[in-house]
């Protein structure tokens, strides 16, 4: 499968990284243009997101029709503004390939979630916005909260769509800045109520099944 092949409203994760870190957006296409790719442009500190240099490698990935995900490895991306509006633009002439979702794929969540630091016991709001199978991304509007202020937590979370009630304990490794008002949280995973790895697969098959109720 092409790149340029994904259908428009389908999502797609996209993992810029160099050698010393890795950065992970969730985001949908917009439109398909000539056989390249058009999402919202993606921010960070209010700036547009440069891609285009030359340490960092763009990687696609997305999850086709049979449920498994395909990843699209060194992607040209840049910042382009089309009819007046400004868009962040992806090409790539390979055929996507299996994915090894144990040591990249994450889930989107996108739902609300209470963070409990072990510290200190102060709760915090924030939104889920992803988990793989020894991991979970969060986001949290509290500009003064840092990777140092969490530590160790417990993070719990409804899951309406599969009815399900996720309660989980981890460890914050990483932080980033996405906008000026919101920071990405990565944490790894030490133990949760559900089984992780199927519940990723549940989320997928999920998702599929929408797909193709369309």
């Amino acid at each position: 499968m092409k790149l340029y092949e994904i259908g428009e409203n389908e999502q797609i994760q996209i993992i810029a990284k160099n050698e010393d870190a890795s950065w992970e957006y969730t985001t949908k296409i917009l439109m398909n243009q000539k056989n390249i790719l058009f999402i919202e442009p993606i921010m960070h500190n209010g700036m547009v997101v440069n891609f285009q240099v030359s340490q960092v490698q763009t990687d696609v990935v997305h999850t086709g029709e049979e449920g498994k995900p395909l990843i699209w490895e060194k992607c040209l991306m840049k910042s382009v503004t089309y009819g007046g509006e400004k868009y962040h633009v992806i090409y790539s002439d390979k055929d996507g390939k299996r994915l090894n979702r144990r040591e990249t794929f994450r889930q989107y969540i996108g739902t609300s979630g209470i963070l409990q630091i072990d510290n200190t016991r102060e709760m915090k709001s924030v939104t889920i916005k992803d988990v793989s199978e020894t991991g979970i991304g969060f986001v949290s509007d509290d500009m003064s909260l840092h990777i140092e202020d969490i530590g160790e937590f417990h993070l719990s979370f409804q899951d309406k769509d599969l009815g399900l009630s996720v309660k989980l304990a981890g460890t914050a490794v990483r932080e980033v800045d996405v906008e000026e008002t919101r920071r990405v949280f990565g944490a790894t995973v030490r133990e949760c109520n559900v089984d992780l790895i199927e519940y990723v697969a549940m989320k997928q098959k999920r998702e599929l099944a929408k797909r193709r109720s369309r």
